[in-house]
């Protein structure tokens, strides 16, 4: 039986090229941290978890990352890449980056040593200004609605920061968006701290390392993985019992099913 990992990059290798092109440098100025409170599971209402999430911004691109997932990224953080602390440990692995300028969209995961990548367009929000102002950490912020893959959410921007950037793929106000969560509060980002840096943080990331695919077929094979990690990965220093492999095949589909509520729904 063919490896599942070969049969995932042949499968999306030649369903799509890779994009050669798109070398993105820049250096950020600021830093957003952002509290996510969040909840998988959508029979267990309750059990809601949180984690912090990072936007990183530059004059031309911005880039978005669990905070955890900066201990494994040594452009932005060095240290141990290996860290399996509870700080590393993140339910979001992707980095978005964001270029609203030229309407551009790049979501970006690493999947064990294979990089992929699908593009969207960033005005993905048809948004609705409210005249609703009120202050969040001494930010006078102004609301505004919109309706995303299934959700409805209400914003809250700043101008005080006159940047069109926001938390996950949220973009397109006259302010930076310091507040959102849509009305089920099963996704609610609030601001944590707003910081300058200096000197500015040199970021690069070059696409052509990627493999460039759609939303579905990375999904599938980020399913696949999580299902089954030890057959995708195929490391030979691995050694279980066929019994203990289905075991944990069973453990991992049976989180995953406990998974039933996204962020994007459709």
């Amino acid at each position: 039986m063919p490896n599942k990992k070969v049969f995932s990059l042949f499968f999306l290798i030649f369903n799509v090229a890779v994009f050669a092109q798109k070398k993105i440098k820049t250096d950020f100025k600021y830093k957003v941290t952002y509290s996510l409170q969040y909840t998988l599971d959508s029979t267990q209402l309750d059990s809601g978890k949180s984690e912090y999430m990072v936007l990183f911004l530059g004059d031309d691109f911005s880039s978005f990352s669990s905070r955890a997932k900066l201990f494994k990224n040594s452009v932005v953080v060095k240290g141990n890449t290996a860290s399996t602390s509870n700080e590393s440990i993140t339910a979001f692995p992707a980095v978005i980056l964001k270029n609203p300028k030229e309407n551009y969209l790049a979501y970006t995961l690493q999947i064990v040593d294979d990089y992929f990548y699908y593009e969207q367009p960033s005005n993905l929000f048809d948004w609705k200004i409210h005249d609703e102002i009120k202050d969040i950490k001494g930010y006078a912020a102004q609301k505004a609605t919109t309706t995303y893959s299934g959700r409805d959410y209400i914003a809250w921007f700043t101008t005080d920061i006159p940047i069109s950037d926001g938390p996950f793929k949220f973009n397109g106000l006259p302010g930076l968006i310091i507040e959102i969560s849509d009305t089920q509060n099963h996704y609610s980002f609030t601001l944590y701290a707003f910081e300058k840096l200096e000197p500015p943080v040199s970021f690069t990331i070059n696409l052509k390392q990627y493999v460039l695919t759609t939303k579905e077929k990375l999904l599938e094979v980020q399913y696949r993985y999580r299902q089954d990690p030890f057959t995708y990965a195929n490391n030979p220093n691995v050694k279980i019992t066929p019994e203990v492999h289905q075991a944990y095949i069973k453990a991992f589909t049976e989180m995953l099913e406990k998974e039933n509520n996204p962020i994007e729904k459709d």
